[in-house]
């Protein structure tokens, strides 16, 4: 049986395969003119080497329309990808970085990654499906999991996601950018109307006729992995009365958002989710995987909630500690 031999690839064409996936869109070629200017290259230098990655059948270069990536292309691209992802969860989730400081360093990363180390790497994190911003992390396989798109308008309040694409006019398209409904953006719907949406985007709120959130294409971001939808440690919502039961006479743990806790109970922290500063916040005051929580006491109105970390008390409103998962003992969770 023959052996097939993969050409290594230079950090430059890695570069180049990557972001050609990236840019893509409906499987149209991608501009050269907008290739370069994702790149900060001059377009001779783009046009330059997408003819280098043709003669390698890696990419297929068409003139005045621009370049789209082969399967074996598609493939290389993907396999740096999942590396890229797959080290921004690790910096985010493992050493609190926040997102923009470990894409930059997960940037370098990628191309200096063994396919043994990403491999190793993947089930230390317990084979996350998608990393910090909810984007799908390629499969080893060098395989994009398809996820299907759905407008802006169809989420109800408390969905999130980020957005794909926006079907809009250049000077929509403006508007969308100062607000930061922008490509790659993560947004939440906070409220909707009969006419219009309210989103949050990073710390603000931005109010959105439906007619333009319908042009506003979105990847639902996962809130859970794989792995963790395979363990037997549940959630709540997942059992009914008699699972629950049955999961307590084998002690196994169960898995819930840190809102759903009663006073009194506590939990070992295993995910703190959410993003930039609150993310950041909730793991200054101690919220950190590994650590009990307990909770102290809730508010009149079922809002804010204090809990004890640590040996010192915090509060929390209940939409920041849906994003903190903690496992429940199971006499706890009974």
């Amino acid at each position: 049986m023959t052996e097939t031999t993969v050409t290594p690839l230079s950090e430059s064409m890695q570069m180049y395969l990557v972001t050609i996936a990236r840019l893509r869109m409906n499987g149209r070629p991608v501009p050269l003119s907008q290739l370069a200017e994702a790149l900060s290259i001059s377009p001779v230098s783009v046009n330059e080497m997408c003819r280098k990655l043709q003669e390698q059948e890696l990419v297929v270069y068409r003139p005045y329309k621009g370049a789209l990536l082969t399967p074996e292309g598609e493939r290389r691209a993907y396999r740096v990808l999942r590396r890229h992802r797959l080290w921004e969860v690790f910096l985010v989730e493992k050493l609190g970085f926040e997102y923009a400081q470990a894409h930059d360093a997960a940037c370098q990363l990628e191309h200096a990654t063994p396919e043994l180390l990403a491999d190793r790497l993947d089930v230390f994190l317990g084979h996350p499906a998608v990393n910090p911003l909810g984007r799908a992390i390629p499969r080893a396989s060098g395989d994009l999991p398809a996820r299907p798109l759905r407008p802006l308008a169809a989420l109800a309040a408390g969905q999130r996601g980020h957005v794909a694409h926006c079907d809009v006019s250049e000077a929509t398209r403006s508007f969308l950018n100062e607000q930061g409904v922008r490509p790659g953006a993560s947004l939440m719907v906070v409220a909707t109307a009969e006419d219009s949406l309210l989103v949050q985007v990073g710390e603000a709120h931005v109010s959105l006729e439906r007619t333009l959130a319908e042009a506003v294409q979105m990847e639902m971001e996962m809130e859970r992995t794989p792995s963790e939808a395979a363990v037997v440690a549940l959630t709540r919502s997942d059992l009914d009365e008699g699972e629950q039961k049955d999961a307590g006479r084998q002690n196994l743990p169960t898995r819930v958002s840190l809102h759903e806790l009663s006073v009194g109970q506590r939990g070992i922290i295993v995910r703190v989710g959410g993003q930039g500063p609150i993310r950041r916040r909730m793991m200054d005051m101690g919220l950190v995987t590994g650590a009990e929580v307990k909770v102290v006491r809730v508010a009149p109105l079922g809002d804010p909630v204090e809990f004890e970390v640590k040996g010192y008390r915090l509060s929390l409103r209940k939409s920041e500690a849906r994003n903190v998962t903690v496992e429940v003992p199971a006499e706890e969770g009974e």
